[in-house]
């Protein structure tokens, strides 16, 4: 049986949420670290829209939840935010 990819496996147990998340995560690299080419692999499977190379907005709070644990997965530090109202479009 093959491996489920890693963000189902993530995604499993959290309950959905519509709604506007923000995610804004960090990878302290050190010296000539690399952030790994699979996190970025796993973010394309999400149904994500990349604002900033480290923002990402999400469209229901399992997406964000998701990438939240996919950042940690792979060692960054990662705050959620759900957006109530935009105020500039």
């Amino acid at each position: 049986m093959p491996r489920q990819p890693l963000v189902k496996e993530l995604s499993a147990s959290i309950h959905d949420k519509p709604g506007e998340y923000l995610v804004i995560y960090d990878f302290e690299l050190g010296g000539q670290g690399k952030i790994p080419t699979r996190f970025y692999l796993n973010l394309k499977r999400l149904n994500v829209k990349t604002l900033q190379k480290s923002v990402v907005m999400c469209s229901s709070l399992k997406t964000a939840v998701t990438v939240a644990n996919l950042v940690k997965h792979y060692g960054g530090k990662v705050q959620v935010y759900e957006i109530k109202r935009a105020i500039f479009v």
